[in-house]
């Protein structure tokens, strides 16, 4: 099953996907700045951060995805399109986020998503990302496809990360800051994600 089906089939079966209120504290965005949203899913995260005061652009490649997102109101688009092809002008956005959606991509498509944030996101902006660690305790769950990639019974790949791949992926951006939390869940196992800020450089 490729990617895209599987995605689909995921969201056809999963009336919400996505639950509980997303965590966007201490962004560095000031109020009506304009904010582009990689993988945006069913809205969630982009439901918590107009409420920030914040215009959102959501991108996600399922057309389901964003179909859940049709009643979402606030300044707010989403756009159904692949991240690593941005149908977007050059220095559209102050800022970007990319939570739990790089995990998803292959090396070309993750090499071409980042090209494409640095072409869509001004000089200067931050480029937020989330990303599941090596450490995570879903890590090496399904069919190893390749280091640290795996793909679960659904069909969609899964690649855990080390802060050091994720910084080379983003490389020549500047690393602002980057932290791996780890989290024990109630039942006793680890959840871990490594949260990342990006500047683009100023030309």
């Amino acid at each position: 099953m490729d990617q895209m089906s599987a995605w689909e089939s995921f969201y056809r079966n999963n009336n919400r996907p996505w639950r509980g209120v997303s965590k966007v504290d201490d962004l560095p965005f000031p109020e009506g700045s304009n904010v582009l949203e990689l993988g945006c899913g069913n809205g969630k995260t982009a439901i918590a951060l107009t409420e920030m005061g914040l215009k959102v652009t959501g991108v996600d490649f399922s057309k389901s995805a964003i179909d859940m997102c049709s009643d979402i109101k606030g300044d707010v688009e989403f756009i159904c399109s692949r991240v690593d092809s941005l149908p977007c002008s050059d220095d559209s956005f102050d800022g970007a986020l990319a939570f739990h959606v790089l995990e998803h991509l292959d090396d070309k498509e993750l090499k071409d998503a980042v090209s494409e944030l640095r072409r869509v996101v001004k000089g200067g902006g931050h480029i937020l990302i989330k990303v599941f660690s090596r450490n995570d305790m879903r890590s090496e769950k399904g069919e190893s496809i390749d280091e640290g990639t795996f793909v679960r019974g659904n069909g969609i790949r899964y690649h855990y990360y080390t802060e050091e791949e994720l910084i080379d992926a983003f490389s020549p951006m500047g690393c602002a800051s980057i932290l791996t939390v780890d989290e024990t869940t109630r039942f006793g196992t680890m959840r871990s994600r490594i949260f990342a800020d990006f500047l683009n450089p100023i030309d």
